[in-house]
């Protein structure tokens, strides 16, 4: 018995197969690997350890430093995963800035898109006819004006882009900026201030970083609560959506 072990050691290090590290995504990288570690029988908590150790490059192990140099007696794994996991996953303000102004399609199909799109919106409240701007904004020009008339779910919407690149293989893939225009057939007003909303946000979280977040209150000010119409007209304005808390 006594032999045998070693030998199913290696055999389960020989059959976990993982990618390399991803720092875009380190919470679903940790998630494939405890996947691995399930079909090959990995269960020791120092063989996952240095599994993870093998897999992470030079920046990245940098930020478990001490962990490396340092082992600690027990739960080597759990600590080295939430370490990478804190040190690299998307804050709230970059998932909102992502979403806004640097989500588009490259080479992704749209169905992939959406998914990172509301993989990214997740958290905050935001409306099926906000999203289904933002996920239209992206998709090439050509295919853009049939699927704006449709009345299908966003998904729906998603595949039928999916089928109508595959069936043309001249298909462009220029998308238009997130913020450079509105999608006809929605309602302007509320999907501008949707957005002016959610970019609003995107400033309140850089100011609202432990050094800052006093001062950052002051600069806001009573501006925290004005509707869109106050903030873009003033006192021009001839329309104002509840709550509004501007003055004059």
């Amino acid at each position: 018995m006594t032999q045998a072990q070693p030998h199913n050691l290696t055999a389960a290090a020989v059959s976990v197969k993982l990618p390399d590290f991803w720092k875009n995504d380190p919470a679903m990288w940790f998630a494939q690997a405890e996947a691995q570690f399930v079909l090959a029988g990995v269960v020791a908590d120092e063989t996952k350890y240095y599994h993870i150790i093998s897999k992470i490059d030079q920046s990245a192990i940098c930020q478990i430093a001490e962990l490396v140099q340092n082992s600690p007696a027990a739960d080597k794994y759990k600590k080295g995963k939430d370490r990478l996991i804190s040190r690299f996953e998307i804050s709230a303000q970059g998932k909102l800035e992502r979403l806004l102004n640097a989500c588009d399609l490259g080479d992704m199909r749209p169905t992939h898109l959406l998914a990172r799109m509301q993989e990214l919106a997740a958290g905050f409240n935001i409306s099926d006819d906000v999203m289904k701007v933002l996920f239209l904004q992206r998709m090439p020009e050509r295919i853009k004006p049939v699927l704006t008339i449709s009345e299908d779910a966003l998904t729906k919407i998603a595949e039928m882009a999916d089928e109508m690149l595959e069936s043309s293989s001249s298909a462009t893939v220029a998308a238009t900026s997130p913020a450079s225009s509105v999608i006809p057939g929605f309602e302007l007003s509320a999907i501008q201030e949707q957005i002016a909303t959610l970019t609003a946000e995107v400033r309140r979280l850089e100011t609202s970083g432990p050094r800052s977040r006093s001062s950052s209150r002051t600069r806001r000010g009573s501006n925290e609560n004005v509707c869109w119409y106050h903030r873009k007209y003033g006192r021009n304005a001839h329309q104002c959506r509840e709550p509004c808390s501007f003055a004059g």
